[in-house]
């Protein structure tokens, strides 16, 4: 009976050993950090990023306050940085690759989410392969006020086929996409919201993407250049699949973390058959990536579109190119509109937003014959799958 008690003693203060190594690890990290962030504070404009002298390494500065930036220091950004790469990954692989141990990930990732600065885990899921083209709105309203235009954003949030919905502060109001499988299917659904809301509606320009490129965070880890691969999210063959897939997509696409027993339970199915079918998935390029959902507002980033008239087409891959080289670079589209190229930025300024486009103008002066842009302020809905 000693000898038990005794084994039982070791185990507890082993383990009380491990929580306060993970707690002077996390303090070590913020010393760390504390050094690096006063020798980057000192060194921005006074127009910069940073406008105050607090202490944004203290990793314990989170805070919930509605509507209120959310002090995160690097390693957070780092975190994030590994989530939008793979949310799938585990506690211990991202604390492997931020220097970290798993107890003080999960602590930040819990954190985060209680900050509101991280809202959710999607699966960036390639509808083309299943058929689906995206149809997109830009409106501008008319006779809305505050209220009549939360009736029309909650229109579309609650309709199963939209998949995207983001409030503008521009030259536009609103921007939607709905996943679409006939050009019939497209039309219908416009004519849906027209019988209800056109004496609201000034202006609405439709279009359907025919290229979609997504860029990685790499600014969360302050990369001058991008490591990350682009996605070209828009392909011409239909992928390989079954009706499991299909069902497993759909507990994947609004919660990219779920584990493989919950999933298994839930197509009442094996852990092995799920793990065998999401390899698959992705190797088929059904699945291509799965990513974090942050509230950008709350780490102090805003969030930039440009669309860009070409008076020389032939210029547009070397665009593409340069997108795909720059950090704060996340989103790059070719569409069916009148708009030949659009781009968009996340970035912690406007100044920084005029530094990229400025340079994009200098760079592709004798291709660019004019340019609009416009600030993304509130995403409603972001979904990558039929909710249907």
């Amino acid at each position: 009976m000693l000898e038990f008690f005794i084994k039982i003693v070791k185990f507890i203060s082993k383990k009380m050993f491990m929580i306060k190594m993970a707690r002077i690890d996390e303090l070590l990290q913020k010393y760390e950090y504390d050094e690096k962030d006063d020798f980057e504070r000192d060194n921005l404009s006074e127009r910069g990023r940073v406008k105050d002298k607090k202490d944004y390494s203290n990793a314990d500065n989170v805070s919930a306050d509605a509507g209120k930036k959310v002090k995160i220091d690097l390693k957070d950004k780092k975190i994030l940085y590994e989530l939008d790469k793979n949310s799938r990954q585990s506690f211990s692989q991202i604390g492997r690759k931020v220097r970290l141990s798993k107890e003080v990930v999960n602590y930040r990732i819990k954190r985060m989410e209680e900050a509101g600065i991280i809202k959710g885990y999607y699966t960036l899921i390639n509808m083309s392969l299943l058929g689906y083209f995206t149809n997109r709105f830009f409106i501008k309203l008319k006779n809305s006020p505050p209220k009549k235009e939360k009736e029309i954003i909650n229109y579309f949030v609650r309709h199963q086929k939209y998949w995207w919905v983001d409030s503008i502060d521009g030259f536009r109001d609103l921007g939607v996409a709905s996943w679409e499988k006939s050009i019939k299917e497209a039309y219908k659904r416009r004519e849906e919201f027209l019988r209800k809301y056109s004496n609201n509606v000034q202006e609405l320009n439709e279009s359907i993407y025919t290229g979609f490129y997504v860029y990685g965070r790499d600014y969360l880890i302050g990369g001058k250049k991008r490591f990350s691969k682009a996605i070209n999210y828009i392909k011409s063959d239909i992928g390989d699949y079954t009706d499991f897939d299909l069902s497993l997509l759909r507990h994947l696409s609004n919660n990219a973390r779920m584990s493989v027993v919950e999933l298994a339970t839930k197509l009442k199915s094996s852990v092995t058959v799920v793990n065998y079918r999401i390899r698959k998935l992705i190797k088929s390029g059904i699945i291509e990536r799965f990513r974090v959902m942050i509230d950008l507002s709350r780490i102090g980033y805003y969030w930039y579109k440009v669309e860009f008239f070409l008076k020389d087409l032939g210029k547009k891959k070397n665009m593409l190119d340069y997108f795909a080289q720059n950090p704060n670079i996340v989103y790059a589209y070719e569409t069916t509109a009148d708009v030949d190229l659009e781009v968009e930025f996340e970035v912690e300024s406007y100044e920084k937003f005029r530094e990229i486009l400025e340079d994009i103008r200098e760079r592709f002066q004798d291709a660019i014959e004019s340019y609009r842009h416009l600030l993304w302020f509130k995403e409603h809905k972001i979904l990558f799958f039929p909710d249907d």
